[in-house]
């Protein structure tokens, strides 16, 4: 039997528009998968009226706890998605991720066995980018690449607790306070995942350069954008779903 793989999307309130527009697209597009692990704050739940999600996808739903600032708390929901699933496999997507194309998860996220970890060899990002200082903050020293391409993300279950003790030793804190002890523009929850893989664990997954990518299945749009709800409505027509 195939290694279970699960999609992860830690998400709120006011982003239930892009997570249904996510759903559809995963519906439409993406194969391989147990289910879909939808994470949000209480007060984000207590506010869901049952036409966000699909009736047809294969969700389990869990709530998590309050941050004074969401954009943390989700990248600190994120670093501790081991303790919602027990897939060998995690796939991270954020609510604004969008498949385009179809997306056969096991054979392009996984390769021979190893999940795959996207790099950008020539990325426009400087090292001295806050996302990118994240990584050097943290581990005491930088990639040498740029680990933040389009998504999905994809990690082992095991990489989650091995980066939470790692922290505990290194830092003397647990991973959720190191988080919140960072700015908005300079904490990366995917950089700290794909790091730890790297300088520790980098004979368990596969590291390919996706410079050349052309046709990635899935994109990611700003939720925040001034063009969102054009762009939601163009993307509900292309999905078949009702404008509202």
């Amino acid at each position: 039997m195939a290694p279970a793989i699960d999609i992860f999307v830690r998400t709120y309130f006011r982003d239930f528009r892009w997570l249904s527009l996510s759903l559809l697209s995963i519906l439409k597009f993406v194969e391989g998968y147990r289910r879909i692990v939808i994470v949000m704050p209480e007060s984000s739940y207590q506010r869901l009226r049952g036409g966000e999600i699909p009736a047809s996808a294969r969700t389990a739903i869990f709530r998590c706890d309050e941050y004074a600032d969401d954009y943390i708390g989700q990248q600190i929901g994120k670093l501790n998605a081991d303790l919602f699933t027990d897939a060998r496999f995690i796939v991270h997507l954020d609510s604004d991720c969008i498949f385009q194309t179809p997306c056969p998860l096991p054979t392009t996220m996984i390769d021979e066995g190893l999940p795959v970890i996207r790099v950008l060899e020539h990325s426009r990002r400087p090292q001295d980018d806050g996302w990118r200082r994240c990584i050097s903050d943290f581990y005491g020293e930088r990639l040498p690449f740029d680990v933040l391409v389009p998504p999905p993300f994809i990690y082992g279950r095991d990489l989650y607790a091995r980066l939470r003790d790692h922290c505990r030793s290194r830092h003397r804190v647990t991973l959720d306070d190191w988080a919140l002890s960072r700015r908005l523009d300079n904490m990366s929850e995917f950089g700290l995942l794909a790091a730890h893989a790297w300088f520790f664990h980098r004979r368990e997954y596969r590291w390919n350069a996706a410079d050349g990518e052309t046709a990635w299945p899935c994109r990611a749009y700003w939720s925040r954008s001034p063009e969102a709800t054009s762009l939601q409505s163009k993307l509900a027509l292309h999905l078949g779903y009702p404008c509202r």
